[in-house]
Protein backbone atom coordinates (compact mmCIF):
# COMPACT_ATOMS: atom_id res chain seq x y z
CA UNK A 1 0.00 0.00 0.00
CA UNK A 2 1.11 3.81 -0.24
CA UNK A 3 1.56 5.28 3.60
CA UNK A 4 -0.68 8.31 3.98
CA UNK A 5 0.07 10.20 6.43
CA UNK A 6 -2.39 11.95 8.42
CA UNK A 7 -1.49 14.35 11.46
CA UNK A 8 0.60 11.81 13.56
CA UNK A 9 -1.10 8.13 12.59
CA UNK A 10 0.14 6.37 9.56
CA UNK A 11 -2.43 4.63 7.78
CA UNK A 12 -1.78 2.50 4.81
CA UNK A 13 -4.64 1.80 1.90
CA UNK A 14 -4.02 -1.14 -0.19
CA UNK A 15 -4.63 0.79 -4.49
CA UNK A 16 -6.30 -1.70 -6.03
CA UNK A 17 -8.24 -1.16 -9.41
CA UNK A 18 -11.11 0.39 -8.39
CA UNK A 19 -9.16 3.07 -5.84
CA UNK A 20 -7.12 3.88 -9.23
CA UNK A 21 -10.43 4.49 -11.17
CA UNK A 22 -11.54 6.90 -8.71
CA UNK A 23 -8.08 8.40 -8.57
CA UNK A 24 -8.30 9.10 -12.50
CA UNK A 25 -11.77 10.25 -11.95
CA UNK A 26 -10.71 13.14 -9.49
CA UNK A 27 -7.42 14.01 -11.97
CA UNK A 28 -8.42 16.90 -14.43
CA UNK A 29 -9.15 15.86 -17.91
CA UNK A 30 -6.57 15.39 -20.71
CA UNK A 31 -7.34 13.32 -23.26
CA UNK A 32 -8.02 13.53 -26.70
CA UNK A 33 -10.59 11.39 -28.88
CA UNK A 34 -14.33 11.62 -28.96
CA UNK A 35 -16.28 11.48 -25.34
CA UNK A 36 -18.44 8.26 -25.00
CA UNK A 37 -20.87 8.02 -22.83
CA UNK A 38 -19.67 6.37 -19.77
CA UNK A 39 -22.99 3.86 -19.78
CA UNK A 40 -21.30 2.55 -23.56
CA UNK A 41 -17.60 2.34 -21.98
CA UNK A 42 -19.27 0.08 -19.13
CA UNK A 43 -21.40 -2.25 -21.06
CA UNK A 44 -18.36 -2.53 -23.20
CA UNK A 45 -16.19 -3.37 -20.26
CA UNK A 46 -19.04 -5.74 -18.97
CA UNK A 47 -19.11 -7.65 -21.90
CA UNK A 48 -15.66 -8.66 -21.34
CA UNK A 49 -13.57 -6.38 -23.16
CA UNK A 50 -10.17 -4.61 -21.72
CA UNK A 51 -9.87 -0.51 -21.59
CA UNK A 52 -7.22 -0.80 -24.69
CA UNK A 53 -10.13 -3.22 -26.74
CA UNK A 54 -12.92 0.15 -25.79
CA UNK A 55 -10.02 2.57 -26.91
CA UNK A 56 -9.51 0.29 -30.08
CA UNK A 57 -13.65 0.29 -30.94
CA UNK A 58 -14.51 4.03 -29.94
CA UNK A 59 -11.26 5.37 -31.27
CA UNK A 60 -11.77 7.58 -27.01
CA UNK A 61 -8.43 7.48 -25.31
CA UNK A 62 -7.72 5.02 -23.02
CA UNK A 63 -7.62 7.03 -19.75
CA UNK A 64 -10.87 8.17 -20.40
CA UNK A 65 -11.84 5.22 -20.76
CA UNK A 66 -10.16 3.73 -17.75
CA UNK A 67 -12.16 6.71 -15.58
CA UNK A 68 -15.22 4.44 -15.72
CA UNK A 69 -13.86 1.08 -15.71
CA UNK A 70 -13.88 0.40 -11.59
CA UNK A 71 -16.92 -0.57 -11.06
CA UNK A 72 -17.56 -2.89 -13.69
CA UNK A 73 -14.13 -4.55 -13.08
CA UNK A 74 -15.13 -4.68 -9.25
CA UNK A 75 -18.81 -6.44 -10.51
CA UNK A 76 -16.89 -8.89 -13.06
CA UNK A 77 -14.88 -10.03 -10.01
CA UNK A 78 -17.84 -10.28 -7.64
CA UNK A 79 -20.00 -12.72 -10.13
CA UNK A 80 -16.80 -14.92 -9.99
CA UNK A 81 -16.59 -14.83 -6.51
CA UNK A 82 -20.29 -15.57 -6.28
CA UNK A 83 -20.27 -18.23 -8.52
CA UNK A 84 -16.96 -20.15 -6.94
CA UNK A 85 -19.52 -19.59 -3.48
CA UNK A 86 -22.70 -21.41 -4.60
CA UNK A 87 -23.68 -24.49 -2.60
CA UNK A 88 -23.20 -27.64 -4.11
CA UNK A 89 -24.48 -31.02 -3.06
CA UNK A 90 -22.04 -33.66 -3.81
CA UNK A 91 -22.22 -37.42 -3.69
CA UNK A 92 -20.00 -38.46 -1.06
CA UNK A 93 -20.41 -37.70 2.69
CA UNK A 94 -20.58 -34.11 3.08
CA UNK A 95 -18.23 -32.31 5.93
CA UNK A 96 -20.55 -30.36 7.91
CA UNK A 97 -18.13 -27.92 8.65
CA UNK A 98 -17.06 -27.42 5.48
CA UNK A 99 -20.31 -27.11 3.38
CA UNK A 100 -19.10 -27.96 -0.70
CA UNK A 101 -19.27 -25.15 -2.95
CA UNK A 102 -18.68 -24.51 -6.37
CA UNK A 103 -15.06 -22.97 -6.29
CA UNK A 104 -14.02 -25.96 -3.81
CA UNK A 105 -15.25 -28.55 -5.58
CA UNK A 106 -13.97 -27.56 -9.22
CA UNK A 107 -10.41 -26.52 -7.39
CA UNK A 108 -10.18 -29.81 -5.88
CA UNK A 109 -10.99 -31.68 -9.29
CA UNK A 110 -8.17 -29.42 -10.91
CA UNK A 111 -5.91 -30.44 -7.86
CA UNK A 112 -6.53 -34.12 -9.03
CA UNK A 113 -5.47 -33.36 -12.17
CA UNK A 114 -2.59 -31.33 -11.26
CA UNK A 115 -3.54 -28.39 -13.08
CA UNK A 116 -1.86 -25.29 -12.93
CA UNK A 117 -2.71 -21.71 -13.85
CA UNK A 118 -5.83 -21.30 -12.91
CA UNK A 119 -7.79 -18.03 -14.00
CA UNK A 120 -10.81 -17.09 -13.50
CA UNK A 121 -13.25 -14.22 -15.77
CA UNK A 122 -16.30 -13.03 -16.05
CA UNK A 123 -18.56 -11.05 -18.31
CA UNK A 124 -22.02 -10.60 -19.17
CA UNK A 125 -23.16 -11.48 -23.27
CA UNK A 126 -26.30 -10.04 -24.19
CA UNK A 127 -28.21 -13.43 -24.73
CA UNK A 128 -26.91 -15.76 -22.50
CA UNK A 129 -26.46 -13.25 -19.32
CA UNK A 130 -23.26 -13.73 -16.93
CA UNK A 131 -20.52 -16.18 -17.99
CA UNK A 132 -17.75 -17.66 -15.61
CA UNK A 133 -14.49 -18.87 -17.30
CA UNK A 134 -11.93 -20.65 -15.89
CA UNK A 135 -8.45 -21.13 -17.69
CA UNK A 136 -6.34 -23.72 -16.60
CA UNK A 137 -3.23 -26.11 -17.82
CA UNK A 138 -3.00 -29.93 -17.33
CA UNK A 139 -0.06 -32.09 -19.27
CA UNK A 140 0.64 -28.25 -20.91
CA UNK A 141 -2.73 -28.27 -22.97
CA UNK A 142 -4.40 -25.36 -22.26
CA UNK A 143 -8.37 -25.78 -21.25
CA UNK A 144 -10.88 -23.02 -21.35
CA UNK A 145 -14.53 -24.21 -19.56
CA UNK A 146 -17.39 -22.00 -19.62
CA UNK A 147 -20.28 -21.65 -16.93
CA UNK A 148 -23.56 -19.86 -17.38
CA UNK A 149 -23.88 -18.41 -14.45
CA UNK A 150 -27.67 -16.78 -12.80
CA UNK A 151 -26.51 -14.98 -9.28
CA UNK A 152 -30.33 -14.56 -8.31
CA UNK A 153 -31.04 -18.13 -8.59
CA UNK A 154 -27.57 -19.33 -8.05
CA UNK A 155 -27.38 -21.34 -10.26
CA UNK A 156 -24.17 -22.80 -12.66
CA UNK A 157 -24.83 -24.01 -16.47
CA UNK A 158 -21.57 -25.76 -17.93
CA UNK A 159 -21.71 -24.28 -21.79
CA UNK A 160 -18.67 -26.52 -23.25
CA UNK A 161 -17.12 -30.15 -22.66
CA UNK A 162 -14.39 -28.84 -20.06
CA UNK A 163 -17.14 -27.58 -18.07
CA UNK A 164 -19.43 -30.54 -18.21
CA UNK A 165 -16.54 -32.78 -17.59
CA UNK A 166 -15.35 -31.05 -14.58
CA UNK A 167 -18.95 -30.17 -13.00
CA UNK A 168 -20.00 -34.28 -13.21
CA UNK A 169 -19.82 -36.04 -10.07
CA UNK A 170 -17.66 -38.72 -9.79
CA UNK A 171 -13.95 -38.62 -10.92
CA UNK A 172 -12.60 -37.16 -14.25
CA UNK A 173 -12.13 -40.04 -16.21
CA UNK A 174 -8.83 -39.48 -18.73
CA UNK A 175 -9.81 -37.03 -20.94
CA UNK A 176 -10.05 -33.42 -20.86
Amino acid sequence: GVPLVCGRHEDRIVVDDVLQSRIRQAQPEQHTGPRIPPREIQAHIRSGMSAEDVARVTGAAVEYIRRFEGPVIAEREHMVNSALAVPVVVAVEPDPDEPASFGSEIRDRLAKLGASGERWASWKDEERGWIVKLEFTVDEIDHDARWAFEPRKQALQPLNSEAITLSQQGEVKGGL
